[in-house]
């Protein structure tokens, strides 16, 4: 054999380098401790492919799902799962496949995702992630909302760890907030739209202030930093200020999240009026029932109002009730002497009754 032919057998100088690489990573790995053995199964995680996205948006977020799926390429290798606060039907598919070459539809229970598509929670469900399927399910309402960006988030968190890149947009209140946290706590990459270009920043700005966010980029950024993660590229997490990352922080983010502290506080849950537990995740407080009903400060407050405005309502159509039966009363045509004394309490009912319902209605107006 002349020396082109052997050389030739042997591969390409990039092929010959790369095994000799391997052949000394194992050689390393085998005669290390336990611990170095870890120590370099991590650093080998560092730099892998964060290929599964998760996305919550809620008010002003078609426009901003539009622009990001529309500087996806279409040899886009990871899978994106996006949750949007929707009604009973959503055409949210339906107008991102038309920005985007990216396939795009609601999956299906149990399904198998792929790389390279989008998945967008149907109406009424909770999409979650578990490895290599999505499953769909009719849960408990999180900040009142199925689906719920959090649901998404965590689950994505606690099934694929640091392949996971978490993308909050455009909406009101502070959900997600807690969902990125979970993100983070398991080495994941965290990303928020800049608040600035958001329709409505209160989402990527409560997440901001709550969480150690990884990015605050526009739209279009944000597209380009995904590309780069599904390929291995720009995949380190933010550092501390020495340039290190925290292991202490990790490990404390990791044990808050695996075994949260739940203290009852004396309210009753807007939705099923069950028993309130206060969770602390970091500086995150979340506030759950036995049920599973879960809500966020901002988002207990506003459930509380709606409660409040409802049971309101129901006091005003009560009282309207008793009004029309007590003049009922008073317009019967044959009355025996009994009831004259009846008849005046029965008007005085009917003139505090109204009196009580305009109250009512002033204080439901203020809410």
């Amino acid at each position: 054999m002349n020396l082109g032919s052997e050389r030739a057998s042997r591969g390409s100088p990039e092929q010959i380098a790369a095994r000799q690489t391997n052949r000394t990573i194992f050689a390393f790995v085998k005669s290390r401790s336990k611990p170095a053995k870890m120590l370099l199964h991590k650093r080998i995680l560092s730099v892998a492919a964060r290929d599964i996205v998760v996305v919550g948006a809620s008010a002003g977020g078609v426009e901003a799902l539009c622009e990001l799926v529309k500087n996806l390429p279409q040899d886009f290798t990871g899978s994106v799962f996006i949750v949007m606060h929707i009604g009973r039907a959503s055409a949210l598919p339906y107008i991102l496949e038309r920005c985007t070459q990216l396939p795009v539809r609601h999956p299906y229970d149990d399904e198998k995702y792929e790389p390279g598509r989008i998945y967008v929670a149907p109406p009424d469900r909770h999409m979650r992630i578990e490895d290599g399927v999505v499953r769909l399910a009719k849960g408990p309402r999180e900040n009142g909302h199925r689906p719920a960006i959090d649901v998404l988030f965590r689950t994505a968190a606690r099934a694929m760890r640091d392949r996971v890149v978490g993308v909050l947009l455009s909406g009101g209140l502070d959900d997600g907030s807690a969902g990125l946290f979970a993100i983070k706590s398991r080495d994941g990459i965290t990303v928020v739209q800049d608040p600035a270009e958001a329709s409505v920043p209160d989402m990527p700005r409560n997440a901001l202030e709550y969480v150690k966010v990884d990015h605050c980029l526009p739209i279009k950024k944000i597209a380009s930093l995904l590309v780069d993660m599904s390929k291995g590229k720009n995949t380190q997490s933010k550092t501390s200020q020495n340039g290190k990352k925290n292991p202490r922080r990790n490990r404390l983010n990791r044990k808050i999240v695996r075994q949260p502290e739940a203290d009852f506080v004396p309210l009753a849950c807007p939705e099923c009026n069950g028993p309130l537990y206060e969770v602390r995740e970091g500086e995150m407080a979340k506030f759950n029932c036995k049920v599973g009903h879960s809500f966020t400060p901002e988002g207990l407050s506003v459930a509380h109002s709606e409660a409040l405005e409802r049971a309101l309502w129901t006091a005003m159509r009560a009282m309207n009730e008793r009004i029309t039966m007590h003049r009922k009363l008073i317009e019967r045509p044959d009355r025996n002497k009994s009831e004259i004394a009846l008849l005046k309490r029965l008007e005085e009912s009917v003139a505090t009754a109204e009196q009580d319902v305009e109250l009512l209605r002033e204080i439901a107006e203020r809410l």
